[in-house]
């Protein structure tokens, strides 16, 4: 397995030549990805295999592994999140007329015969990431119901009318609204 990726590839070239491209790339490379996790975890394994579709669409097939060390939205604390995406997504260009979507590929737009493989790479891992990165099982932060007084259970304040000791219900006035018409 090489270390290195290529920076820029010619994804035609490479699909007519049926290479197969293996390789680490670091979460620093990828910039949108390096503000989002919180510590260094490791070189995501890549493995991107340029071939055509049996209709003969240019393709890419493969799969991105490795570990994101992101914040759990409960408990703030780190959370690792493994990432094992599988990759298949057919080829196209602006001039193009063919539908990768009827046989079950999305489109990646190609300008100007180059694929920034890194780029490439890094949109794969932020769709594989949850949208929400929490821990299975984890306590908040914060306590969830912070508006109540701290004597007053949450069962009692849904059942009464009154408002809590000291305080004056502003909705009050409207408890005898309906009996005055």
């Amino acid at each position: 397995m090489l270390n290195r990726l290529p920076v820029d590839v010619n994804p035609f070239r490479l699909v007519e030549q049926k290479k197969c491209l293996t390789g680490l790339m670091s979460p620093q490379q990828m910039p949108r990805l390096a503000e989002m996790v919180l510590a260094e975890t490791g070189d995501f394994a890549v493995e991107l295999d340029f071939t055509r579709s049996v209709s003969g669409l240019p393709i890419i097939r493969g799969y991105v592994r490795g570990t994101a060390v992101l914040e759990c939205q409960r408990c703030m604390q780190a959370v690792e999140i493994q990432v094992d995406c599988t990759v298949q997504v057919a080829l196209t260009t602006f001039e193009s007329d063919e539908r990768p979507e009827q046989e079950g590929f999305e489109a990646w737009l190609v300008e100007d015969d180059r694929l920034f493989l890194q780029d490439f790479v890094e949109d794969e891992i932020l769709l594989a990431l949850p949208l929400v990165a929490r821990h299975e099982q984890c306590e908040p932060l914060k306590a969830l119901i912070e508006a109540l007084p701290e004597d007053l259970p949450a069962t009692e304040s849904e059942h009464t009318d009154d408002a809590p000791q000291g305080r004056k219900n502003p909705f009050a006035v409207l408890k005898d609204w309906k009996k005055t018409e």
